[in-house]
């Protein structure tokens, strides 16, 4: 059997987080992912941070990188200019996230790769997109989160507009664009050809925002934000405190409402009529919050999660990241897996594909490269031989 990707091969011309983010997803599949790095300095994600014990891979990096061929190429020059070419003729997927044109300005944008290959699928991940009167403005993850409204949603009504800890529209921007390339790739085999996908992180945060969106285009109410309030915004659903830390509660529907007030010995809020229903709980939210909190605050969060969830009320503890990754739930799991890292002479752990199969699931326990590291040998099976490879690299193109 066969991983779903495997005999893929990509070229991964992107640099930073989508756009390794999408190519590292691929090569969980089984792709083969050449990534074109500059020579000397490589991928900025390698010194993200500043923790050098893992020589010029970033922990990031490590996650992001690991499992790829890295050669170095200035394509700059005629020579790497060629080099690239043959890739791209020999490649499935080619993957960018420059600004637009910028590629396209040195022959090698999509017009010009499926001439050279026209079974080429090419990703080209941007801030605002191809086609976009925004396509030339510059964009990071933060910058994102604040076009695109996410920062108006976080936090408390009053609080400013805050970000989210993490670069997540980053990632579901590569996440999106891994989607996109299996759906170009099966549709290939379909009988289809090549394709080129535009991806546009403004457009990317709008379908991970879409639970919102949808209820301003529904209802024309602007969202306001709710702070640890649940979705549902029912007064029961929401983070409350314990003994010791924050539980988050989801009790929204009668069934579990009832339960939870049983599992706190508040079975008398069920005869109040201000309770009886949700419209009634949420007109009455102050007092009935109050009531709840009180009597979470006498135990332990651990010990009302066990409770809570072993009568059908949904609830977890406000874990930190240690205290997550160390939980049982994920013992046995392919959610994590380690891989080598020579700078460090052992194993680190970094994240799988976050899904499982029965059979040639997603996964891979090969290092991240080193930059340059698999120069030779790609360059050996374009057809380069030893005294042309020497020459390339007297010309400073690797």
């Amino acid at each position: 059997m066969a991983r779903a990707l495997d005999g893929i091969r990509v070229l991964d011309l992107s640099h930073v987080m989508a756009g390794p983010f999408c190519t590292r997803q691929l090569v969980l599949l089984g792709a083969d992912v050449v990534k074109v790095e500059r020579p000397g300095s490589g991928d900025v994600m390698r010194y993200y941070g500043h923790d050098r014990r893992f020589g010029r891979n970033s922990a990031n990096f490590v996650g992001y990188n690991a499992g790829k061929r890295s050669v170095t190429l200035d394509i700059a020059k005629p020579g790497g200019l060629e080099v690239l070419r043959r890739l791209v003729a020999r490649s499935d997927v080619l993957v960018e996230n420059f600004r637009p044109g910028v590629l396209a300005r040195r022959g090698l944008g999509w017009e010009d790769c499926r001439k050279l290959n026209d079974r080429l699928v090419y990703c080209s991940i941007s801030g605002y997109g191809q086609d976009s009167p925004l396509r030339d403005n510059p964009a990071y993850d933060h910058i994102a989160q604040a076009m695109s409204g996410l920062m108006s949603l976080q936090g408390s009504e009053g609080d400013p507009p805050t970000k989210v800890g993490f670069p997540l529209i980053d990632t579901f921007s590569g996440h999106m664009a891994a989607f996109a390339i299996v759906s170009a790739l099966l549709r290939r085999e379909r009988g289809g050809g090549g394709q080129h996908i535009d991806i546009s992180m403004l457009d990317a945060s709008m379908v991970m925002m879409s639970s919102m969106i949808l209820k301003y285009f529904g209802t024309g109410e602007v969202p306001k934000r709710v702070g640890n309030q649940g979705f549902s915004l029912s007064a029961t659903a929401g983070m409350f405190d314990t003994a010791d830390r924050p539980l988050s509660i989801g009790a929204n529907t009668n069934e579990q409402f009832a339960s939870l007030c049983r599992v706190l010995g508040l079975e008398h809020l069920l005869d109040d009529p201000r309770y009886a229903d949700p419209p009634g709980r949420w007109e009455h939210a102050d007092s009935l919050r109050a009531a709840v909190g009180e009597v979470l605050k006498r135990r332990p969060a651990e010990a009302w999660e066990t409770l809570l969830n072993a009568s059908d009320v949904p609830a977890a503890v406000v874990r930190d990241i240690p205290g997550v990754v160390s939980h049982p739930h994920f013992a046995g799991r392919e959610t994590f897996i380690d891989v080598e890292v020579p700078a460090l002479d052992r194993t680190m752990r970094v994240i799988n594909a976050g899904f499982s199969a029965d059979q040639d699931g997603p996964g891979g326990t090969a290092p991240p490269p080193d930059l340059g590291e698999h120069t030779e040998a790609v360059l050996a099976e374009l057809g380069y031989d030893a005294a042309s490879i020497a020459r390339l690299r007297e010309d400073g193109v690797l």
